[in-house]
């Protein structure tokens, strides 16, 4: 079961980067909101309550010099909103005249000030909350020359109409400021993922045998070309390199053909005409080392040929249960000596036209592979199957398999397993000889983990 990190570490970068730029902005729009409205609602209190007392100096002032009638004039003429009121009350709380719009009514306006308050102050401010609408009523008072008392009211309607508007303006700036946050992340997408994801894509060709695979991003920025530069020059090099040794070791091994021939000549000769025991079995000897040499050299120049499409096929109808049966029966003797199993499945009868000694010789590879790692009481299977109007052929075993990084590379000259370099001898030919073969023929190769353990090979060969 995948870690948590590892969940999130799936997660492409552009969505991170979303939701770390959408958490930025949606926290500074809150904050913003939190703070500008505490800031506004504060000023626009202050702001009634100084509308308020201005008011109440202008009315008392009114009432000084004309009474309640100059009130009841001049009052309806200010062109109030409908959030003020105004009333006149006796010392008993009874009302001599107000005013007070219909949409203030449903307030409990206070009959008198607070005793305490109005021996500190001539103006007191009150703030009754309305249990219908849930607006506040901040109410001032003042004393009157004649004794009656001065109430003038103001509701804060026009102040959350304020804020509401302040409000939406600040959602629609920070809607806006959300879209802007999100030109980085299209920016973002745009030079930098789709560069790398080129590169990726060409990355996951330069395991191609050809090595002729290049990290390519035209639109990248500056940085990733430079990146992509100093990689592809070292592959460059590794190429110029790994073709300049492949040159050298196919040289010399065409080079060495013919001293091999002789050799093996002169041996042949002194095993003939010598009478020493001692000279024979050391010339016999030699033989088989010489023969294995040659085999390595012809092996270099078969691989050689079929790299370059020259490899002469000399091609003939052949059964494939024959050709299968023959090297199964060919190979049983030294499966029961490593104490395998070593067997072969029928199939329907199939004839393709290959030369049968290379594909001998590379299904051999094949089995001697399965034999040196497979453990003792494992099992070989060679099995076929048509496909198309060509044969597939299979070699299964129960051994170790392969490593899953090595799955493509096992196939290239001079490659071995981390299984092989570590359990047995070889410098890597064997594979590389069974591709040069199979592509020689039109066909090719390939090899996966059986769900059970162990290996499958296969060959694919068309009909020829």
């Amino acid at each position: 079961m995948p870690s948590k990190k590892n969940a999130l570490d799936r997660i492409p970068s552009q969505w991170r980067l979303a939701v770390l730029l959408a958490l930025f902005v949606g926290t500074s729009i809150a904050l913003t909101l939190v703070f500008v409205r505490s800031a506004v609602s504060r000023d626009l209190h202050r702001f009634d309550s100084a509308i308020i007392v201005d008011d109440l100096v202008e009315y008392a002032a009114i009432h000084a010099s004309s009474g309640v009638q100059g009130v009841r004039e001049v009052f309806p003429a200010g062109q109030h909103s409908d959030s003020n009121g105004l009333r006149i009350t006796t010392t008993e709380g009874r009302v001599l005249y107000e005013e007070i719009p219909e949409s203030m009514r449903g307030y409990e306006w206070p009959v008198r000030p607070p005793v305490n308050d109005w021996n500190t102050r001539r103006t007191v401010l009150k703030e009754v909350q309305s249990p219908e609408t849930g607006l506040r009523l901040t109410v001032g008072v003042t004393r009157l020359k004649d004794g009656s008392y001065l109430w003038f009211g103001r509701t804060d309607a026009e102040a959350r109409r304020y804020q509401h508007n302040i409000t939406m303006y600040l959602w629609l700036a920070g809607i806006m400021a959300a879209a802007v946050a999100l030109l980085p992340v299209i920016w973002y997408s745009h030079e930098v993922l789709v560069p790398i994801r080129a590169f990726t894509s060409s990355a996951r060709q330069l395991h191609l045998p050809e090595g002729t695979a290049r990290l390519m991003a035209p639109r990248a920025i500056p940085e990733l070309k430079t990146l992509a530069s100093v990689v592809n020059a070292g592959l460059d090099q590794i190429l110029s390199l790994t073709r300049e040794l492949q040159s050298t070791n196919d040289q010399l091994a065409h080079e060495l053909r013919t001293p091999l021939a002789r050799i093996r000549g002169n041996l042949e000769t002194l095993l003939d005409k010598s009478d020493s025991p001692e000279a024979q079995d050391a010339a016999a000897r030699s033989l088989e080392e010489i023969d294995r040499a040659t085999q390595l050299v012809q092996s270099i120049l078969t691989i050689r040929a079929g790299d370059h499409n020259a490899l002469r096929l000399y091609r003939q109808q052949t059964s494939v249960h024959d050709l299968l049966r023959n090297l199964v029966d060919l190979f049983t003797p030294a499966a029961e000596d490593r104490g395998l199993s070593l067997g072969i499945e029928q199939g329907l009868d199939l004839v393709v036209s290959i030369d049968r000694e290379l594909i001998n010789q590379a299904i051999s590879n094949l089995l001697d592979n399965a034999l040196a790692y497979t453990p003792k009481g494992g099992k070989i299977t060679v099995r076929w199957q048509a496909e198309g109007t060509g044969a597939v052929i299979f070699v299964e075993d129960t051994g170790p398999g392969v490593h899953p990084e090595e799955l493509n590379m096992i196939w290239e000259r001079y490659n071995r397993g981390t299984v092989s370099r570590s359990r047995h001898p070889g410098i890597g030919l064997g594979l590389s000889l069974v591709r040069a073969i199979a592509t020689a023929h039109g066909g090719s190769v390939g090899v996966a983990n059986r769900l059970t353990g162990g290996a499958s090979f296969w060959i694919k060969l068309p009909q020829g």
